[in-house]
């Protein structure tokens, strides 16, 4: 049984994780859907990195962060879950975010930014510090990559910044040599 002293400045012990609670109810209670907030604080430093494929990719753990941030996928087509977003990324504002369904061979996550792939790969320099270079010279629309695996590519009239890597099963190990 908890010894009840009283602080000397006369407030109940209990009154305070009372009022503490009785707010956070209240403020769940009267927030607004989590996709009518928007991204998260911590959005950039989450998401960043994983596009920019120096983070592990974790499909749960980014369908889940992105459905608490934007609310469920509004379309689920070409292998991914797809959420409609007013966000911006290395300083440029994003369209989508997506990640993997993982019905591939690939884990993918990647975001689709309202520039062109040129002023993104630009941008993400400048902000981040990846080279992204162009893969065939000469061709108006070609990818960029960089050395870290990320690509940026043209999606409509957009550009399209994703980090994808092979999905490789591990064979199950031999029992050990007697």
């Amino acid at each position: 049984m908890r010894n009840l002293i009283l602080p000397t400045n006369g407030c109940i012990p209990l009154a305070r994780p009372m009022a503490l609670w009785l707010t956070a109810v209240g403020m769940a209670v009267l927030a607004p859907s989590a996709h009518a907030l928007g991204p998260r604080p911590d959005f950039g430093v989450t998401l960043g990195p994983a596009v920019l494929c120096r983070d592990k990719l974790e499909m749960k753990y980014l369908y889940d962060y992105l459905s608490t941030s934007f609310g469920p996928a509004y379309k689920r087509e070409q292998g991914a879950y797809w959420f409609r977003t007013k966000a911006q990324l290395f300083g440029k504002e994003l369209v989508e975010v997506f990640v993997s369904d993982q019905s591939s061979e690939w884990d993918f996550v990647g975001a689709v930014f309202k520039v062109k792939p040129d002023e993104l790969a630009t941008a993400v320099q400048t902000a981040a510090g990846p080279v992204f270079v162009k893969t065939a010279t000469g061709y108006q629309y070609s990818p960029y990559q960089a050395q870290g695996s990320s690509e940026i590519m043209w999606q409509n009239k957009n550009a399209k910044l994703l980090c994808r890597r092979h999905v490789t099963a591990m064979p199950p190990l031999a029992p050990p040599v007697r």
